[in-house]
């Protein structure tokens, strides 16, 4: 008999394998930092900015920390990676807002994990991530 997660669940356990994912390659340290900026980033800047920036900064650099958070974020979202841009773009605005308050719901367990396993500071100033 399968048990029955809450998406609250879900989400932990996701986050948990993608922070451990992280802290196997050796973009986890940036990758913590990233991960504590994000909400305040979305907050400030919206989801699309902020999934703008972090493709601008992942260019050239598949296996770095940027493109392992959109990578990340594409699965928090169920949309495939390559087409996350794309579907957070041309998403009509009630998708657009579920698309936001889902990273925001699930982020708390990246930013809590990032702390605990990639000894990410939360004090730390990320430069602009």
């Amino acid at each position: 008999m399968s048990m029955v997660q809450t998406r609250q669940q879900r989400d932990m356990a996701l986050a948990l394998t993608h922070v451990r994912q992280a802290a196997a390659t050796p973009a986890g340290d940036m990758y913590g930092s990233l991960c504590l900026s994000v909400p305040v980033l979305i907050q400030t800047n919206g989801l699309c900015q902020t999934l703008a920036f972090l493709e601008d900064k992942s260019s050239g650099k598949p296996d770095g920390a940027h493109r392992l958070l959109l990578n990340h974020i594409a699965e928090v979202l169920e949309v495939e990676p390559g087409k996350l841009l794309d579907a957070v773009r041309t998403a009509p605005l009630m998708t657009y807002i579920h698309y936001s308050r889902r990273i925001m719901s699930a982020w708390v367990y990246y930013k809590r994990f990032s702390v605990s396993i990639l000894n990410a500071d939360p004090t730390a100033d990320t430069g602009g991530a």
